[in-house]
């Protein structure tokens, strides 16, 4: 028997922001706050629909969900609460004629604490709507859907998606960005399963980005990030069977080095049917280098005995913890819960790499000397390892925007911190993280556009890679004012781009 649920992510959390004297990486210049007749006329446009400083609800929408940008970013002089496509349109026509920087936000779970403005945020997370045709299977997403609301609605109809674990995500940045789950090795990724969008522009038109119209805008949505073309109000996705699966939540202690190695030469070669994350954890100790643990997360669409029977090679290696986690048969919708995070508010940096080769014994020692090595204090560290490869590899790297076809797994490194930090202990751990980060980066290549890294330099090669041309060429297209923008966002020219690097 394995023991009870236990916190998913783990890290600790506490109060206070990220104290001021960190050097991190700032936002490009954005106009400012909009003026108060303007902000009048907005009240007008949308009664009830738009928060302002001192609202009640103003902070929750102002805070980043990654509370290590809570200093660093701007404060919006108001947020549009979105109920509809109409109000987005009608926010974007008013921010044209009024020469107010916006931003769209869903969930507004962005790594880098990318949804936000000086200007006004459109908010659509009131744009929850789930509807499913019976007959295609095919299923209509409002723009506010959250991975919660999907996993409710699906239950009721026995269908599934490839999905993320954190209730709170957006399934619109988790689309745009790609999207990773524990199906992606049985059904692809995310955002192979969009067969269509409705994007409203920047000038607030209304289009339909589908095969049969718009289909460079559909291509590039199928992983080109989000916040760079329009705000997405509803997205046509095809659903897929909810099987039995076994879902598990294994930890060993001891003999890590040959857990880890059997772990990562099984996922590579493992069933489509098998979803994992691999994550080896460093905790603080009283005295001498943290405690590494090695930790399965994931299912398999199978029973207990199959899933036992492929694991059992591992179990051999070293009795796992048997007082921690589960390893049980569950009907889909109810493992799902069993897997699932929150996603609640942290304070946290990650970096990323696909890996597509095998890491080998020296890969291995590599990422058990640098755990040993973290510097603690009193949040944790992970190395972590998500399964891929299967049928997100099936699609050709230029089929979608979603470059990462050649993957077997995406690695990530992260840290994570708790408010009264002393600002030397976070600096020092931040440096362990880019040193870690570039250690790794000749096993593999790239990065995850969904964990968004202000870090990360080349950061337009390395989340979109050939690629990148072809969005810059539909962002001319589609926003040629460069309207949304980010520190991290696809630009109007290429050359000019790289020139600035």
């Amino acid at each position: 028997m394995f023991g009870s649920d236990i916190s998913r992510r783990g890290f600790l959390r506490g109060s206070a922001v990220l104290g001021a004297g960190l050097a991190l990486p700032s936002l490009s210049a954005c106009s400012e706050a909009p003026a108060a007749a303007a902000m009048s006329s907005l009240h007008t446009l949308l009664p009830g629909r738009v928060v302002r400083p001192g609202d009640p609800d103003y902070t929750s929408f102002v805070t980043p969900w990654n509370l290590a940008w809570q200093k660093a970013r701007p404060k919006a002089a108001a947020i549009v609460r979105a109920s509809s496509t109409d109000d987005v349109a009608a926010a974007l026509r008013w921010a044209h004629e009024t020469g107010t920087a916006i931003v769209a936000r869903s969930g507004g779970h962005s790594y880098a604490g990318y949804s936000t403005t000086p200007g006004v945020v459109i908010d659509v997370s009131r744009m929850t709507s789930v509807g499913f045709n019976p007959s295609t299977n095919v299923a209509t997403l409002g723009g506010g859907v959250r991975n919660i609301h999907a996993g409710a609605e699906f239950q009721k109809i026995g269908r599934t998606i490839t999905h993320g674990r954190c209730y709170q995500v957006g399934y619109a940045g988790l689309v745009l960005g790609g999207g990773i789950g524990f199906n992606v090795r049985r059904l692809g990724m995310t955002c192979d399963q969009l067969i269509e969008t409705t994007v409203v522009l920047a000038s607030g038109e209304v289009v339909r980005a589908a095969p049969d119209e718009n289909s460079d805008l559909l291509w590039a949505a199928k992983g080109g990030g989000g916040g760079n073309f329009g705000i997405h109000t509803s997205f046509v996705v095809q659903t897929y069977d909810a099987p039995p699966v076994t879902v598990f939540d294994i930890l060993w202690r001891e003999n890590v080095e040959q857990v880890l190695r059997w772990l990562l030469d099984f996922v590579r070669y493992a069933p489509r049917e098998f979803g994992a994350k691999i994550t080896v954890r460093a905790t603080p100790q009283p005295s001498g280098p943290p405690r590494v643990t090695v930790g399965l997360l994931g299912q398999l669409v199978g029973t207990l005995d199959e899933t036992t029977a492929l694991l059992d090679p591992a179990f051999a290696i070293a009795e796992p913890d048997r007082s921690y986690g589960f390893l049980r048969e569950a009907s889909y919708w109810d493992g799902q819960k069993r897997l699932s995070d929150e996603g609640t508010p942290e304070r946290s940096a990650e970096r990323s790499v696909f890996i597509n080769n095998s890491l080998g014994d020296d890969g291995v020692a590599l990422i058990l000397d640098h755990m040993r090595k973290w510097p603690p204090h009193k949040g944790l560290a992970q190395w972590k390892a998500f399964a891929t490869g299967g049928a997100a590899n099936d699609v050709a790297p230029t089929a979608t925007a979603f470059v990462h076809r050649q993957s077997w797994m995406l690695a990530a490194i992260d840290v994570a911190w708790e408010g009264d930090d002393p600002e030397s202990d976070i600096s020092t751990s931040l440096g362990w993280l880019d040193e870690f980060h570039a250690a790794l980066a000749p096993y593999g290549s790239g990065a995850y556009q969904n964990f968004l890294d202000p870090r990360e330099r080349d950061w337009a090669q390395a989340y979109y890679g050939e690629n990148f041309g072809r969005l810059v060429n539909v962002k001319r297209k589609y926003d040629p004012r460069n309207v949304f923008h980010n520190g991290q966002s696809i630009p109007l020219d290429v050359m000019a781009f790289v020139n600035s690097r």
